[in-house]
């Protein structure tokens, strides 16, 4: 089968762990043949910056494709909220796709392949939502753009699109707010991660008892953010754990310090030999460290490494959004989490898990068998394939 990715404004990165990455390994993995449309910018370091177009073959064997958005009344605003590029159309016509996702939901190409679906219709399309209220249309402005803009390319392609899918509760809400897509057209499809073997999660979790010199009875956390700042809380956590001092807590950080908070960041981490500091890693790294942890702590809420991080077998700690008591988590919510509003809440957890380690041993359990339910990308990535 021919699986066609079009994700205009993800700036897809090799070696990262975000929905695209994962699909198109689990669909390769399957003997399909993949590409992935996408724009000219990727991560290095935790910094956004902009290539060029190229068209090549990455080492799991699928085609990426990079293009550049066509320019928009000589504005780089409108370029970038419109995301248009007129090589699309030509590139339909040649990969001949039989399936589509379109990451995103919003994007003026998303009428260009409705248009091909049209022509073709025994092609699948699907439209996939990772926005919501926290993060896009917060304004007046904004929000109109988006009803209106928007909204009018996904009118126009609505009817040849199969299903519409949200990954949280938020995004359901976001996109039924702006454009009132019909619920019997919406589907739940989860973000997700490779499932660690409990042997593999042995055996990464000595690899790190054995290179760090850790208590073969450690309690193993870590905390991760693309930009160690005020959102992802990374201070408190780091004053809460400094509060609990029972030498089998350590916790890795991984990360970039951003320059206004580097001295006072790396000076918390510094007075605290049970700290480490990681550095920036790309994600697939990160993955192979969890599957040794046991709490993955990101207090400042919900990231792109809360599934990865069951997966992995660890449980996590973080903030209680709505995303959680979503009816799609709920037989995961409240025994397999550790909900954290402040740094009271942290410490309250950390001293919890030191004074009894089966309540950590029992959360992480309950976490890593709903994720082998629930967030196996080998199973997930194969939603697009029939309706």
């Amino acid at each position: 089968m021919k699986i066609l990715h079009i994700a205009l404004a993800s700036h897809f990165t090799v070696g990262m762990l975000y929905q695209e990455n994962q699909m198109i390994n689990c669909q390769r993995a399957d003997g399909h043949e993949v590409t992935i449309i996408t724009d000219v910018f990727h991560y290095e370091h935790g910094e956004l910056v902009k290539g060029s177009e190229e068209d090549t073959i990455m080492d799991n064997g699928a085609r990426l494709i990079r293009l550049k958005w066509d320019r928009i009344f000589f504005s780089d605003l409108w370029t970038e909220k419109i995301r248009k590029s007129h090589k699309v159309k030509k590139l339909l016509k040649e990969i001949q796709p039989d399936t589509i996702l379109f990451h995103g939901l919003c994007g003026y190409e998303i009428m260009t392949v409705a248009d091909y679906c049209k022509s073709n219709p025994d092609c699948l399309f699907f439209v996939d939502c990772h926005s919501d209220y926290n993060g896009s249309a917060r304004t007046f402005l904004s929000k109109n753009f988006y009803k209106f803009i928007h909204g009018h390319f996904i009118t126009k392609a609505s009817l040849l699109v199969d299903k519409f899918f949200y990954t949280g509760e938020e995004m359901r809400y976001w996109m039924n707010d702006l454009f009132v897509i019909p619920k019997d057209r919406q589907e739940f499809l989860a973000t997700g991660g490779t499932i660690y073997t409990a042997q593999q999660q042995k055996d990464a979790r000595m690899e790190l008892i054995k290179k760090y010199a850790l208590p073969q009875d450690a309690i193993i956390l870590a905390h991760s953010a693309k930009l160690i700042d005020e959102k992802s809380r990374t201070k408190e956590l780091i004053e809460a754990f400094r509060k609990v001092n029972d030498p089998r807590l350590t916790l890795f950080i991984f990360g970039f310090i951003a320059k206004e908070m580097s001295s006072e960041i790396r000076s918390l981490i510094e007075s605290d030999n049970r700290i480490h500091f990681m550095g920036w890693k790309v994600s697939t790294e990160i993955e192979e460290f969890l599957a040794g942890v046991d709490m993955y702590c990101q207090p400042g809420g919900r990231s792109t490494t809360f599934e990865t991080a069951m997966c992995c077998g660890c449980v996590n700690m973080t903030y209680p959004l709505d995303t959680y008591t979503d009816e799609n988590y709920t037989d995961c919510n409240f025994e397999n989490y550790f909900f954290v509003e402040n740094e009271e809440d942290i410490v309250k957890v950390l001293k919890d898990i030191t004074e009894n380690v089966q309540v950590l041993e029992q959360a992480k359990a309950k976490s890593f068998s709903f994720a082998r339910l629930n967030f196996d990308y080998a199973v997930i990535s194969r939603r697009i394939y029939t309706l």
